[in-house]
């Protein structure tokens, strides 16, 4: 088993973590849309192109899983993690469309030791998304629970 390398108390304010890449092709697009966010400009490409975004794009909440899998490939799966609250934004910039890679970043904003808890610490990231193009197309903050290295 794998240990884990990054506890609470390794964590700094400004720290910062690349993210990704990750290719999302046309069939993820529309896949996803059809299970979970079946609006048109999702799952058609003719009425895509009739919407505001001018052809079919990923669901916002598409983009936010594609944004978690990177996070947990890229950080998480490196951190004490105990999971999370909650996020405090997500803000979709520009749409994400079809066979583009994304990438991003993470970084840490703040941190606190619990006080009820004095095993686990929390987080606050704030998470920056980026197109192919290096277009940003979604900001996120987010809270994380992360254990500290000496208690179980």
């Amino acid at each position: 088993m794998k240990k884990t390398k990054i506890y609470f108390e390794d964590i700094k304010e400004g720290d910062s973590y690349k993210l990704g890449p990750l290719f999302v092709s046309k069939e993820e697009v529309i896949d996803f849309a059809k299970k979970y966010d079946p609006q048109p400009f999702h799952i058609s490409e003719e009425k895509a192109k009739e919407s505001l975004f001018g052809g079919l794009c990923a669901s916002g909440w598409h983009t936010c899983a594609l944004y978690m899998k990177m996070l947990c490939d890229s950080f998480i799966k490196n951190l004490a993690s105990l999971g999370s609250p909650g996020m405090n934004e997500i803000r979709w910039i520009k749409p994400l469309f079809p066979n583009q890679e994304i990438f991003g970043n993470v970084t840490i904003i703040s941190k606190k030791p619990s006080k009820s808890k004095p095993n686990i610490g929390s987080m606050i990231t704030k998470s920056e998304v980026y197109n192919e193009n290096k277009e940003l197309i979604m900001t996120l903050e987010s809270i994380s629970i992360v254990r500290k290295r000496n208690e179980k």
